[in-house]
């Protein structure tokens, strides 16, 4: 389920959704597999224990027999014996066989489990590592279209920057004026003071 319901971050030019749901489906199908052949093997390894405590059963059966028949007849007590110890024998190796061959069918498919899940590691740092390059790539790029905007508006003419100097020369220049204005004034009205005294002097006399 984790597998299944695994959700990849989403990026420019990435890859094909509908390709990634579909290897994913495919590893989430091989791993069911994997666990229904390990609980079939667990139900064999389950199904030969009972045998073996059967057969220990039947083992522990004939001995009891054995011990009757030894009050009857001592040749048929060491043929029972020995036919008991043989089927002992077969059944102990028969239930090894099989132990043997369930643990070596799980250690395959364990293994083979962690095969596929390194090979998904390994696909999944692979993305990574390209989604991050892929980033960068982008990023330079943005940066360098910035740096050329910021040039481009640098070259550009600032309309209001025109206007604000314009606006200062003309108030420089009309105080200019009015200084040069105030300057002038002055002498007129030290003669008109001058002539008005003269007058004053020529009627007294």
């Amino acid at each position: 389920m984790d597998i299944h319901n695994k959700d990849f971050k989403r990026s420019f030019r990435g890859y094909n959704e509908d390709e990634i749901d579909d290897f994913l489906d495919k590893v989430v199908n091989d791993y069911e597999k994997l666990f229904r052949e390990n609980d079939r093997l667990k139900e064999e390894l389950d199904r030969a224990k009972k045998d073996n405590e059967q057969y220990q059963q039947l083992e522990q059966n004939l001995k009891d027999t054995l011990l009757v028949a030894q009050k009857t007849a001592e040749e048929v007590t060491s043929n029972a014996r020995k036919n008991a110890e043989e089927t002992r024998e077969n059944t102990a190796k028969e239930c090894a066989n099989k132990v043997q061959e369930a643990e070596m069918k799980a250690a395959k498919l364990i293994e083979d489990a962690k095969t596929k899940a390194q090979v998904i590691v390994a696909e999944y740092d692979r993305l990574v590592r390209e989604k991050n390059n892929f980033l960068r790539k982008v990023k330079v790029t943005m940066e360098s279209e910035l740096a050329i905007i910021d040039e481009t508006l640098s070259q550009l003419p600032d309309p209001e920057k025109e206007e604000q100097e314009k606006k200062t020369v003309g108030t420089q220049a009309e105080a200019l004026q009015k200084a040069v204005t105030e300057h002038q004034a002055v002498p007129y009205e030290a003669q008109d003071l001058r002539e008005e005294q003269a007058a004053g002097e020529k009627q007294e006399d």
